[in-house]
């Protein structure tokens, strides 16, 4: 193993708080991922190349702009490509609908003659034989945020069954025995990470007094998300808990104001930059953040690795954090959210 990938334990990490010092908050390396490559477990602390040997052109495709976590996931892709030195095209499909869209872009990669591509993937299996083709063709695949198998030479994902059962745990808790009814609305049906995630509450959930009501699926649009919060309220009487994706809780307190629902509580296991100013305020009780910012940090490092016949991992899930009122102050919002001043950028030379 590279020795600046350090080893720091066996155990996998899930957080429910946090301190941090002004300095850590200014660094951007070291980032602490979990080495899940053959089922392992092991936390490294993850160190970043200062350069890259040569101008290597990537592109990356990612689902959509919509929201702030994508445009955090963008701003980390360009910001370490401009520290990187490489050349970077970035191509968004426009929603977890357009995965046909997406295989186009992955085709216009190849055309563009590019050195690797890396991939926040709509749907995998949509994309297999392109991919099959760029491996044959030589072309460096990474996969970023959502889900990928080894189709893809290196890969850094949370694990959104682990993330989506870290908060239920804390609202497990939370009940303390209380008999509690839940809606969870987990995202775009065939995603796979939705799917996760269900699979996640339910393991949150087991043995507690919180009953699951119903997993809405749905893409991840405010007015999506909004007419499914409100058709849940609708289909079920006394709705304790609303838990979902990060849109589904930037909207639902409209949806429980609407329905005369007071009581409900607010939780989303993945964070966007909406979050942070409603778990602050009480609106949301809590947010599990994996730090997206760093994924797409390391997925481009890990790109140019790669390309330079450098040792790599192969398998990474990112350490997470469930935030709530009592310890958000403490967090390096700069790891999971772009600057308040960030516009999305698509081309890096």
């Amino acid at each position: 193993m590279n020795t600046s990938l350090k080893s720091l334990s066996t155990t996998a990490l899930i957080v429910a708080g946090l301190t941090t010092s002004a300095a850590a908050q200014d660094a951007i390396w070291p980032f602490d991922v979990v080495n899940s490559a053959d089922g392992g477990s092991e936390i490294v602390s993850y160190q970043g190349l200062e350069k890259a040997e040569k101008p290597w052109h990537i592109c990356v495709l990612f689902p959509h702009m919509k929201d702030s976590y994508w445009v955090g996931v963008n701003y980390g892709i360009v910001d370490q490509a401009r520290k990187l030195g490489v050349k970077a095209t970035i191509l968004e499909a426009g929603g977890y609908t357009e995965a046909a869209k997406q295989v186009s872009q992955y085709n216009d990669c190849v055309a563009l003659g590019v050195d690797a591509i890396v991939i926040g993937a709509i749907s995998e299996a949509g994309l297999a034989k392109s991919m099959a083709e760029g491996n044959e063709k030589g072309i460096v695949q990474v996969g970023v945020i959502n889900p990928m198998s080894d189709a893809a030479g290196a890969r850094i994902f949370a694990n959104y069954d682990d993330a989506a059962e870290a908060g239920a745990k804390f609202l497990a808790e939370m009940a303390d025995g209380n008999p509690m009814r839940m809606v969870h609305f987990p995202g775009p049906q065939g995603s796979g990470w939705a799917e996760a995630s269900t699979e996640g509450v339910e393991r949150g959930i087991e043995g507690s007094a919180i009953e699951l009501l119903e997993a809405k699926y749905g893409d991840t649009g405010k007015s999506i998300q909004l007419r499914l919060v409100e058709d849940a309220l609708q289909a079920y009487d006394d709705v304790n808990i609303i838990y979902g994706t990060a849109v589904t809780a930037e909207v639902a307190k409209q949806a429980l104001e609407e329905a005369g629902n007071d009581d409900a509580l607010i939780a989303a296991y993945y964070s966007n930059e909406g979050m942070v100013d409603l778990v602050k305020s009480g609106v949301v009780t809590a947010t599990v953040t994996e730090s997206p910012v760093m994924e797409a940090r390391i997925a481009m490092d890990l790109a140019v690795r790669i390309l330079e016949g450098k040792d790599h991992l192969v398998e990474l899930n990112p350490s997470m954090t469930v935030l709530t009122k009592d310890n958000i102050d403490g967090f390096d919002m700069s790891r999971s959210f772009a600057p308040a001043d960030w516009e999305p950028v698509y081309a890096v030379e």
